[in-house]
């Protein structure tokens, strides 16, 4: 018989979620937008990021709440229960170790210029400590990163403040409606990522009232404030590096130690992989943590920020038509009634594949192209064996 896990109030439930869009990385990706776009160009992009990411966590966020399962579970549903481990999971584990690997680069950077030691073995001792803190569970992780965002808040704030100071003059960048698309496809594609997860950390939620809070009235200006913050620093500086940009911006030390700190929200990001490496490899999810940190200390180390876009087009592709296909399942096939499925669906593999082909076309924004082709390919699927 299964037990009833333990439910919170979004006041619990989004900080753990709401640290990922509070952090450096997503700061790098507003950097990243604001080295490739006009500003005005690169805050509209960013909006149209915020408002994707903000439905997609509140529907898709919104199964792991009314059903109380996490992600892999929840796909068992569309893909069924070989599908969901041996496709979903491996999905899951390799992009979201990716994130894990940008802040723990990020924050291993910050510590090299603080102490002065080599970049790499900063890096790695950074990430080793930070995993300590996932592999200790979902209470004390919510616990760890209420102050991390705020750090990361302040660091924001505090180069803002030195831009403005300098009567800043934005460097001229393409806005061609290509580059316009190209640029949103990243932002969006990027931040889906989490968004496909979110119903890990939804699952503990008590309502679908803490998940409305949570994506609209919580992640969204946060979001939308990191991205800002990003989109300025990187316009100005032309580096879509944080850690660079301090140098750039002429901050002091303790900025630095400001964004050390704030990348401690690694521990979030490590939480999602964790669950789906558990799921394929059929261990505790505390153990599944120790292979998904060594896989993101890999990646760190061979220089993930530094082809970051390229990353954040992978996951574009790939994840996208997960959720869309969760959602035609949840809200228009199954009608709430999640139901999990023996063996693999094909059905399900077959929707996957064809977003994800339809992602790679070099046409529009890739991430919704992916979203919504693997939604109505499901539901035409589903809709022709009835």
């Amino acid at each position: 018989m299964e037990t009833q896990p333990r439910l919170f109030p979004w006041s619990r439930v989004a900080p753990t979620l709401c640290i990922i869009f509070v952090s450096p990385a997503i700061l790098a990706v507003g950097c990243t937008l604001g080295t490739m776009l006009p500003l005005p160009y690169a805050l509209l992009t960013s909006v149209a990021a915020g408002i994707c990411i903000s439905l997609f966590i509140y529907f898709h966020g919104g199964i792991g709440a009314l059903e109380h399962k996490p992600f892999t579970k929840i796909m068992e549903a569309t893909l069924g229960e070989q599908g969901s481990r041996f496709l979903a999971s491996p999905l899951i584990t390799m992009t979201q170790v990716g994130w894990f690997a940008v802040l723990i680069s990020l924050g291993g950077q910050a510590a090299a210029e603080l102490t002065g030691i080599n970049s790499l073995i900063a890096i790695i001792m950074f990430g080793a400590l930070i995993a300590t803190v996932t592999y200790s569970g979902f209470s004390h992780l919510s616990d760890f990163t209420k102050l991390t965002a705020i750090l990361t808040a302040v660091f924001a704030i505090w180069a803002l403040y030195s831009i403005t100071m300098e009567c800043p003059s934005f460097l001229p960048t393409p806005s061609s409606p290509e580059y316009v698309l190209m640029a949103a496809g990243l932002a969006i594609g990027g931040a889906t990522s989490i968004s496909t997860v979110s119903p890990d950390f939804m699952m503990q939620a008590k309502s679908l009232r803490d998940v409305k809070v949570t994506a609209f009235g919580i992640v969204l200006p946060l979001m939308l404030f990191t991205l800002f913050s990003g989109n300025i620093i990187g316009s100005f500086t032309s580096l879509p590096n944080p850690v660079l940009s301090l140098v750039a911006i002429g901050l002091p030390l303790l900025a630095n130690l400001l964004l050390l700190l704030g990348s401690c929200a690694a521990a979030s990001s490590l939480y999602p992989p964790s669950l789906a490496l558990a799921n394929l490899l059929r261990v505790e999810r505390r153990y599944a943590t120790v292979p998904a940190a060594v896989a993101g200390l890999v990646l760190a180390s061979i220089g993930i920020v530094d082809q970051l876009s390229y990353f954040l087009r992978v996951i574009g592709i790939l994840l996208p038509p997960l959720m869309g296909m969760s959602l035609a399942e949840y809200y228009f096939i199954s009608k709430r009634r999640l139901e999990a499925k023996k063996g693999t669906t094909w059905t399900g593999v077959v929707s996957w594949g064809m977003g994800a082909c339809v992602g790679l076309v070099p046409l529009g924004i890739p991430p919704l192209n992916a979203f919504f082709s693997s939604f109505f390919a499901y539901y035409l699927l589903k809709r022709g064996k009835a």
